[in-house]
């Protein structure tokens, strides 16, 4: 994957590859400092920067293609504090639509925001990527009462791996609706949100993320060299 003199990057910076030795390479950062690396390590790096930019690309593409129909909500789940993200629709990357109604506005391009209802926490950037279909929620681990209900296939683009390192309610101020951690909020409910909003917790937490994955490669860098 690496070629000799060629330009990559990783977490500290941009390098310029001057030696491979099998595993392990030697680099040279733009301040003239050379580091030993490990190849692979260094490669799922680089994989994970080359798609984090061509998401960010992506998402430049579908804001400047994006028409004024797009609707912005909060998605309200049950998902206590200290638990998985493991919740109805997660898993299956599917959203239900709890009313018939809704099933009728909702439609691909529209986004949310999931909020854990137990923790007050906004946690995951959800997007719409499909038209509805009806189905046996106890395919998508649903427990109501109910044959067929209505789902939407949604490709989630950012999301906290920990409840704790999400954004709490109380933290943050939204102009759709100023105390809305002090709301009755019941799970499954959706909460239309202006576009403003949205981009304010959609970048917050693009931004947690992405600092997740840096702590997560920067320990396995550790642990492997470690190792050897």
């Amino acid at each position: 994957m690496f070629e000799l003199n060629g330009v990559y990057r990783n977490r500290i910076g941009e390098y310029t590859v001057v030696a491979l030795n099998g595993p392990r390479m030697v680099v040279r950062y733009a301040d003239g400092t050379e580091a030993e690396l490990n190849v692979n390590i260094q490669a799922r790096i680089w994989e994970n920067i080359v798609a984090e930019q061509e998401a960010r690309a992506a998402s430049s593409r579908h804001l400047r293609q994006s028409n004024k129909d797009t609707t912005h909500y909060i998605k309200a789940v049950s998902l206590p504090p200290g638990e998985e993200l493991a919740f109805p629709g997660w898993q299956e990357r599917v959203v239900m639509a709890p009313t018939p109604e809704l099933a009728q506005r909702l439609k691909p391009g529209d986004r949310f925001i999931y909020y854990a209802v137990e923790a007050q926490t906004f946690f995951a950037v959800v997007t719409i990527t499909g038209e509805v279909f009806e189905a046996d929620p106890k395919q998508h681990t649903f427990t109501i009462e109910a044959d067929k209900v209505f789902f939407f296939p949604t490709d989630v683009d950012a999301a906290s791996a920990d409840l704790e390192h999400g954004v709490s309610a109380d933290s943050i101020e939204l102009e759709s609706y100023p105390d809305f951690g002090k709301l009755h909020i019941e799970p499954e409910s959706f909460f239309r949100i202006s576009e403003d909003d949205f981009e304010l917790l959609a970048e917050a937490l693009t931004e947690i993320t992405e600092d997740e994955e840096e702590e997560t490669e920067e320990f396995e860098e550790y642990e492997e060299d470690e190792v050897e």
